[in-house]
C-alpha cells in the first residue's frame, strides 16, 4: 500500500510538473509580451507616389488587426499612436507601428467612404487566454495537481481501497493519454500557425525585395533621364551657336548683296549718263548737219540764181557793165560760203569719226577689257 500511494503520488507530481513546465514555459501561450518586435499583421502600399495615403493590400490572418476583425483591405492608414501620417512614406509608417510584442498601440483608420476610426491593438500574434491548448494544458497541470494532492492524502487503507485507488489511476492514465493526444494536435495547430507566419513573413520579405527593386530600377531611369536631358541641352546650346554663326553669316552676305546692287545701280545710272551725254550729242551734230545742208541748199539756190542773173548779166552784158563787179563780188562771197560750209561739213564729219572712235574705244573698253572684279561681279549678277 505505500508504495502505491508513493507511486500514485510520483505520477501525479510528474503530471502537474509536465504541465506547468508547458504553463509556464511559453509566454505566447499565456500573452505575455515576447522578446523582440512585432506589428500588427499589415501589408501596406502607396500608389500614386509621395504625399498620398497608404492603403492596406492585404490582412495577414492571425495578426493584430486579423483578430481585432474590424480592420478591411482598402482602408487607408491615416494616425498612429494620434500621429497624423497622411503622405508619409510606407516605410514611415512601418517603422512607427513596429513596436515590443504584447505592447499596445492606436492605430487611425479611415474608409474609402471617408469614415474615420481608431484601433486599439496589440502587437504581435500572442494567442488569447480562452485558446483551447492553453484551457488544456491547464486543465491537464490541475488534475495532475489533484492526483498528487489525493495521492499524499491516501491513509493506510484496506486492498478494496487499493484497487480502488489502481482504478483511479488507470483512470487518470487515460485521461493524460487523451490529454496527450490533444496536446499533440495542439501542437501541431501552433507549428501550422508558426509556419503560415514564416510564411507570410517570407511574402512581406519578398515584396519588400520587389519594393526596393522597383525603387532602384525608378533611380537608375531617373538618372538616365537626368543624362539624356543635360545631354539634350548641350546639343541644343551647340545648334544655337550654329544658327547664331549661320545667322551672321547670312546678314554678311546680305550686307555683301546690297554693296554689289549700291554697285551695279551706279555703274547702271552712269552708263544711262553717258549714253544720253552721247544721244545729246549725236542730236546735235544731226541738228548741225541739217542746219549744213539747209545752208547748202540755200547756197546751191543761191548760185542757181546767180547763174540766172549771170547768164541774164552776159545776156545783158552791156547794159549791165557797172553791175558787173557788184555780181562779181557776191559770187565770190557764195564761193566763200560755200567753202566755209564744205569746211564745217569735213569738221563735222572729223568730229563725228572722232566719236564714233571713242565710243568704240568705251565700249571695248567696257564689254571686252573688263578687269577682273567687274568680271566677277558680272558673272555673279548673271548666274
Amino acid at each position: 500500500g505505500a508504495e502505491q500511494r508513493q507511486a500514485t503520488m510520483g505520477v501525479g507530481e510528474n503530471l502537474h510538473h509536465s504541465m506547468t513546465s508547458l504553463n509556464t514555459g511559453g509566454a505566447s501561450f499565456t500573452g505575455e509580451p515576447q522578446q523582440g518586435l512585432a506589428g500588427i499583421g499589415l501589408l501596406m502600399q502607396q500608389d500614386g507616389g509621395p504625399n498620398t495615403k497608404v492603403f492596406i493590400k492585404n490582412v495577414v490572418p492571425g495578426g493584430a488587426c486579423g483578430r481585432d476583425g474590424v480592420v478591411q483591405v482598402g482602408d487607408f492608414v491615416v494616425g498612429v499612436n494620434g500621429s497624423n501620417v497622411v503622405g508619409s512614406p510606407v516605410a514611415e509608417i512601418r517603422e512607427r507601428i513596429v513596436g515590443p510584442i504584447g505592447s499596445q498601440i492606436r492605430v487611425s483608420f479611415e474608409r474609402p467612404s471617408g469614415e474615420v476610426y481608431e484601433r486599439s491593438l496589440t502587437r504581435g500574434n500572442a494567442v488569447s487566454h480562452e485558446d483551447p491548448y492553453h484551457s488544456m494544458t491547464r486543465s491537464i497541470g490541475e488534475a495532475g495537481q489533484r492526483l498528487s494532492t489525493s495521492a499524499s492524502a491516501i491513509p493506510t487503507a484496506a486492498d478494496g481501497d487499493v484497487l480502488r485507488l489502481r482504478g483511479r489511476v488507470h483512470e487518470l492514465e487515460s485521461e493524460l493519454t487523451i490529454c496527450r493526444d490533444e496536446l499533440g494536435r495542439a501542437r501541431n495547430l501552433l507549428e501550422q500557425d508558426k509556419d503560415n507566419s514564416a510564411r507570410y513573413v517570407r511574402e512581406l520579405d519578398v515584396v519588400h525585395r520587389k519594393h526596393q527593386d522597383q525603387v532602384t530600377e525608378l533611380r537608375s531611369m531617373l538618372n538616365q533621364s537626368e543624362q539624356s536631358r543635360r545631354e539634350l541641352e548641350i546639343q541644343n546650346q551647340s545648334l544655337e551657336s550654329r544658327a547664331q554663326v549661320v545667322h551672321e553669316s547670312f546678314q554678311r552676305a546680305k550686307e555683301q548683296t546690297e554693296a554689289r546692287e549700291q554697285y551695279f545701280a551706279d555703274l547702271k545710272r552712269k552708263f544711262e549718263d553717258v549714253q544720253n551725254n552721247y544721244e545729246k550729242e549725236i542730236s546735235a551734230e544731226k541738228d548741225a548737219k541739217a542746219e549744213v545742208s539747209r545752208q547748202l541748199q540755200s547756197a546751191e539756190v543761191a548760185m542757181q540764181r546767180q547763174k540766172a542773173e549771170m547768164d541774164q548779166f552776159k545776156e545783158q552784158e552791156r547794159m549791165r557793165r557797172e553791175k558787173e563787179e557788184g555780181v562779181r563780188k557776191l559770187l565770190h562771197e557764195s564761193e566763200s560760203k560755200l567753202i566755209a560750209a564744205k569746211e564745217m561739213e569735213e569738221k563735222v564729219s572729223a568730229a563725228s569719226k572722232q566719236l564714233h572712235l571713242l565710243f568704240g574705244q568705251w565700249q571695248k573698253d567696257f564689254f571686252i577689257n573688263k578687269s577682273k572684279e567687274e568680271a566677277e561681279l558680272e558673272q555673279y549678277f548673271l548666274a
